[in-house]
């Protein structure tokens, strides 16, 4: 299966060459560093120390890496590469000091066999699923370890992997140690394979390096409300939502964050077409408004700490949810809707402990928006619940940080 791919890999290159142009007309690739998507690098390879390579796809995964970046880059060089130009515009904003940004290259052996000759990496770590053949193999081939943090697997995917019988096992062997992203990833990835795979925490969910100010005064208004990471299909409903609560509370603040942040005009139109004024948080002109459209990145713990109530989305919709560890850090009451299969052990645990909400459609999201606004001791309560579950140790640093101090050594 293995050799199919990489066959389909140098069938695909003038189909890459295409896709690239219209990325770059759509402002989805970084036309004046496409040429790293061949391996190319852009920059000169620092000499005085030795390189550490994190592979993180997007956002997510990049921030998930905070803890390797403050820990090690004061004595390695730190190359990050991801795959999406958000990703990139993210990292050069807050760590260009600390890292070394470059694009992936595409999947393609002689492309990837530049990069891997240029930079020469003393250990690779990759963060969650974006495992890709000719990578992980030429790695292997030149004797250059790599580890696999936040291993996950949906059910759906382990479905399909479970078709190409061994492959996933291959790709996975090609890592000197693997760390799955819950305990029920662990579980499909052993199915899959008799390598060892460990659990030592989320990675995203690890705090070692953040300090929260939690603002308690947060505005004027009797409850303030986030949406935050909202899917397309999700949107309507939420607006419409949104008026209903309008019509029954006057003095509520409402903050949308639409997961991707270019649909932001065409959240404001949605408000519009049901009668409702809204502004986009970078039009400096109507700030002072009791809607807000978030479309700035980056930027959702500056909202959550706004927020009495957060409403997590992609979860009504079956995109599995999002991280309610966050906005809870915020001592925010948290909502989602019961699709959560990417956060299922943390729901269950925050459940249990009263920290937040699961509804399973619209109108009970609205039912419990209006039970927390007008029964204050019942909001107050899950906010306090939500703080407390947000400070417990979710991750084992030291475990990761010895692994990768081994793995350092043994390549010395």
């Amino acid at each position: 299966m293995l050799k199919l791919y990489r066959l389909i890999s140098i069938i695909l290159i003038p189909i890459i060459f295409i896709n690239i142009y219209f990325r770059i007309l759509n402002n989805k690739e970084d036309k004046k560093r496409f040429e790293e998507r061949f391996g190319k690098a852009s920059v000169k390879k620092p000499t005085k120390k030795k390189l550490i390579w994190i592979h993180a796809a997007s956002v997510g995964e990049f921030k998930s890496s905070k803890i390797i970046i403050e820990s090690y880059y004061k004595n390695y060089t730190i190359l990050v590469s991801t795959t999406t130009k958000t990703a990139a515009d993210y990292a050069l904003k807050y760590y260009s000091k600390k890292i070394i940004h470059q694009y992936a290259p595409y999947d393609v052996t002689h492309w990837v066999k530049r990069y891997i000759t240029f930079w020469k990496p003393e250990l690779v770590i990759w963060i969650e699923s974006d495992l890709w053949p000719n990578t992980l193999t030429l790695l292997k081939k030149n004797k250059i370890k790599s580890i696999l943090l936040n291993a996950r697997i949906s059910p759906e995917s382990y479905s399909r992997w479970k078709i190409f019988g061994n492959s996933y096992e291959k790709l996975i062997e090609t890592f000197s140690a693997v760390f799955a992203q819950s305990k029920d990833d662990l579980k499909r990835i052993k199915k899959l394979t008799n390598k060892k795979i460990e659990f030592i925490g989320n990675l995203k969910l690890s705090n070692k390096f953040e300090k929260k100010i939690i603002n308690q005064n947060r505005n004027n208004t009797n409850c303030s409300i986030m949406i935050a990471s909202s899917h397309t299909e999700e949107e309507e409903l939420l607006v419409s939502m949104i008026k209903k609560l309008f019509i029954k509370f006057n003095n509520i603040q409402f903050y949308f964050a639409p997961r991707h942040i270019n649909r932001a005009t065409n959240i404001q139109k949605l408000f519009r077409q049901h009668q409702l004024i809204s502004c986009i948080e970078s039009n400096k002109k109507n700030q002072k408004n009791n809607i807000m459209i978030i479309d700035s990145f980056g930027n959702l713990s500056k909202y959550f700490n706004k927020s009495d109530i957060v409403f997590l989305g992609g979860s009504i919709s079956n995109h599995g949810g999002h991280n309610p560890v966050e906005p809870a850090k915020y001592k925010c009451a948290i909502i989602s809707g019961n699709n959560v299969f990417n956060w299922h052990n943390i729901y269950k645990e925050m459940l249990k402990q009263k920290a937040c909400f699961l509804i399973n459609n619209i109108e009970k999201l609205e039912k419990t928006i209006e039970k927390l606004i007008t029964n204050k001791d019942i909001l107050k309560k899950t906010k306090q619940n939500a703080l407390k579950y947000a400070n417990k140790k979710f991750f084992n640093e030291e475990k990761l940080k010895d692994v990768i101090n081994s793995s350092l050594i043994k390549n010395a």
